[in-house]
């Protein structure tokens, strides 16, 4: 997996016209030298005798580290009973044309207590202008139990092959053509003759892990009328809540599955240019050195911050066996391919996670299973649903069961550049559209942040040093920054800038620019 902006060298072009501090990727890492008393460089290495040296340095970064920002979680929004569901977890959000469009699984209650249970699925779809009040209409396209006044969309029902449905997903492709404007993605069996058909076509994409189990996909024009793809896209067995997408910078699909390694569950990741044939998976995430010997990797929910193309964030999903309980956390990549955990506030990474289950009795105490999608909401919040069940994950349960709520975050803020005391870091040097520059950020009432704008070689541009920046202190999610009341950073129209940011008792979030 080679990302498309391996070895990129610096100006940066800001695809999104916006900095997170969700790593250190625009963050410069400082530069250092050895001088003499008179402030002269020498050699690496010389055969003279050495004169006193003094180690200096310039925009070396201090006093910051990132944190992890922990979800509020809202009350239920949505139970079985409203969803006409049994068993009710996860599921796919897309916010579209000013609807939040959710798409989610569902068990049958026909198959409790058969083996059929959890293998031949169905998908229905909801929809809501609030993200509080949602809609279950009935859409009369599948036929189901005899009745078409439903909402469901997908599933086993429509396939004629006995692949089932399970652990699926849906993207909105921007790349197809409008009769496949959205695919779904899902685990299903593999019948004898298409699996014999698929070793003899593909032996190399195969996974021994589990026989006859397998990919599969779908498309669709409009998220309700779906058409199944008939063959597997890969020969792989990944029994969770399988993620695919199309990535515009990659130019490819790009799936998250589950994998296994050293038999433990993990986290997988596999592209292609051609949605129905897809590569086996290459290990993402394992459960190494810094996590418990109990705990897995159950799951790998990926998403893009809302309006981005480049801030890729993953809430991978873990799983305590010695507790029966999922949490789950967040990594982040700046291409979907190169990814790490955030830290807590203890610098632990990946830490307690950014939403936990609740407590013993309430009715999310048992577990909380994070959905697919991250999307702006009404009142400056930031957030994604995620299912919560009163039981472990491995208890003996009747249905009905699992309830969908908000995990969200004040705007944008899932991850902080954090600043206890003093700090100071520089910019990368970047090249943006906009004139002026907004921040999200938060202080302490004995804090403050102040900002430089610098020429490619370092010298502040004229007007915008330190010394002319009108401080900020108190909490804003776009704050406009200002030189002695003026906001336009002075720089040449497409030229590179770096900034300084002076901080103090502070959390900085984003600095966007308009």
């Amino acid at each position: 997996m080679k990302s498309v902006i391996h070895s990129n060298r610096p100006p940066f072009r800001l695809a999104s016209n916006v900095i997170y501090f969700h790593d250190w990727r625009y963050v410069d890492r400082g530069s250092h030298q050895w001088l003499t008393e008179t402030g002269e460089g020498v050699p690496l290495f010389t055969t003279e005798s050495l004169p006193p040296l003094h180690y200096r340095c310039a925009d070396m970064p201090y006093g910051i580290r990132l944190v992890t920002q922990k979800a509020d979680k809202s009350r239920p929004v949505i139970t079985p009973e409203m969803a006409r569901a049994v068993f009710l977890f996860g599921g796919t959000l897309i916010h579209d044309q000013g609807v939040y469009r959710f798409w989610y699984e569902c068990w049958p209650e026909e198959g409790i207590g058969t083996p059929h249970m959890g293998v031949r699925n169905h998908v229905r779809y909801a929809e809501s202008d609030n993200g509080v009040d949602w809609r279950f209409p009935d859409l009369g396209v599948v036929n189901y139990r005899g009745d078409t006044h439903n909402n469901v969309v997908f599933g086993a029902m429509l396939r004629d092959d006995d692949v089932g449905y399970h652990g699926g997903s849906v993207f909105k492709d921007p790349s197809a053509p409008s009769e496949e404007r959205y695919k779904g993605f899902h685990l299903g069996h593999i019948p004898d003759d298409m699996y014999a058909d698929y070793i003899r076509k593909r032996p190399d994409a195969v996974d021994p892990y589990r026989k006859n189990q397998g990919l599969f996909g779908a498309v669709s024009p409009d998220g309700i009328h779906w058409k199944p793809i008939r063959e597997p896209l890969v020969a792989h067995y990944s029994d969770t809540h399988n993620c695919c997408t199309y990535d515009v910078q990659q130019g490819k699909y790009v799936a998250y599955c589950r994998n296994w390694f050293f038999r433990r569950r993990t986290i997988g990741r596999m592209e292609t240019d051609d949605f129905r044939r897809f590569p086996l998976p290459e290990d993402l995430f394992w459960p190494g050195a810094t996590m418990a010997p109990h705990d897995l990797w159950y799951s790998q929910p990926k998403t893009l911050m809302p309006g981005t193309i480049d801030y890729h964030v993953m809430f991978p999903m873990r799983w305590s066996l010695a507790t029966d309980s999922f949490h789950f956390h967040l990594a982040t990549s700046p291409d979907g391919v190169v990814w790490g955990f955030v830290p807590d506030d203890k610098g632990n990474a990946p830490g307690e996670g950014v939403c936990s289950p609740g407590c013993a009795g309430e009715w999310d105490g048992g577990v909380v299973t994070p959905g697919i999608g991250l999307v702006d909401l009404p009142g400056n919040r930031t957030g994604m649903l995620f299912a919560g069940s009163p039981v472990p994950h491995k208890h003996p349960r009747k249905p009905p069961l699992g309830k969908i709520a908000w995990a969200t975050w004040k705007k944008e803020r899932l991850v902080a550049l954090e600043c206890p005391m003093d700090g100071f870091f520089a910019t990368q040097p970047v090249v943006f559209d906009g004139r002026t520059l907004r921040l999200n950020a938060k202080t302490q009432f004995t804090g403050f942040v102040e900002v430089e704008a610098c020429r490619p070689d370092g010298s502040a541009i004229p007007g915008r040093s330190f010394a002319d920046c009108d401080c900020f202190s108190g909490d804003a999610i776009d704050h406009l920054v200002t030189w002695r009341g003026e906001s336009d950073i002075g720089h040449a129209e497409g030229a590179e800038v770096r900034f300084r940011v002076r901080m103090r008792s502070a959390h900085l979030f984003a600095m966007k620019f308009v």
